[in-house]
């Protein structure tokens, strides 16, 4: 289908694509920057053992 479309329509839609990828990584970076500003203190006792499963629910 790509392959069809003239190359000034094809040139269009990466446009667009792009503005939403950056729109995107823009608001996801924010959230992400805001991510443990507001964390409960605590503490995890094996934490540098259960790094994966804590973080990611990874299990060893």
């Amino acid at each position: 289908m790509i392959d069809a479309m003239p190359e000034d329509e094809l040139k269009k839609v990466f446009e667009i694509l792009e503005r939403l990828i950056e729109k995107d990584s823009n608001e996801t970076w924010s959230v992400w920057e805001e991510l443990g500003k507001d964390a409960a203190e605590g503490k995890w006792n094996d934490a540098s053992e259960r790094h994966d499963f804590y973080l990611y629910g990874i299990k060893k």
